[in-house]
């Protein structure tokens, strides 16, 4: 027992002296490393502005406003239901009403169903956004690592997210220059 006290004590000072020795040698190490130049970029003005952005946009719309119009058409058979209940509950006898219920439920949820399969995450709208806007992205992806590398920075950042940024590292319109967009 008591050689374990020692070991203890022992092995807390070395943990201690590592540390300590860490905290005292890591910031020189850092500061010898040189530090890299950094820039921003405003991808979002950029695929705004992008021709394959706008042509994106109506192709997901063309495919969303069918499915839109049948979400639509589902939800008007529901109310009209709901009305029809109400309108009748009254007269029904308790079956009757509870197989009414039961039907109005069944309309809920596979709307629900409906909306999510077509319009939710993972759905139909949102896998074809992504099969549509990888490629747009990927590209202007390279437009800002064939610039950034070219310039020298080592760091690009969204420009939304820094709080300033001087105007000369601001790669943005290099950027759309690259991709002619105008």
């Amino acid at each position: 027992m008591i050689h374990s006290g020692k070991f203890m004590k022992m092995s807390r000072r070395i943990v201690m002296a590592v540390g300590l020795s860490m905290v005292l040698v890591a910031p020189q190490s850092f500061a010898a490393q040189e530090t890299g130049k950094v820039s921003v970029v405003d991808s979002g003005k950029i695929l705004q502005q992008l021709p394959e952005t706008k042509q994106a946009d109506l192709t997901l719309q063309t495919t969303a406003a069918p499915l839109q119009k049948e979400l639509d058409r589902l939800t008007q058979e529901y109310q009209k239901l709901v009305a029809a209940y109400s309108q009748q509950a009254g007269s029904l006898s308790k079956a009757a009403r509870e197989l009414k219920e039961k039907e109005i439920g069944a309309k809920a949820m596979a709307i629900d169903k409906y909306r999510q399969e077509k319009f939710g995450r993972g759905g139909l709208v949102e896998k074809k956004q992504q099969e549509l806007l990888i490629p747009i992205r990927q590209k202007v992806l390279a437009a800002v690592e064939a610039i950034a590398q070219k310039e020298g920075f080592s760091l690009v950042l969204e420009k939304n997210i820094a709080i300033y940024v001087a105007p000369e590292n601001d790669l943005t319109f290099k950027v759309m220059n690259q991709l002619n967009i105008k």
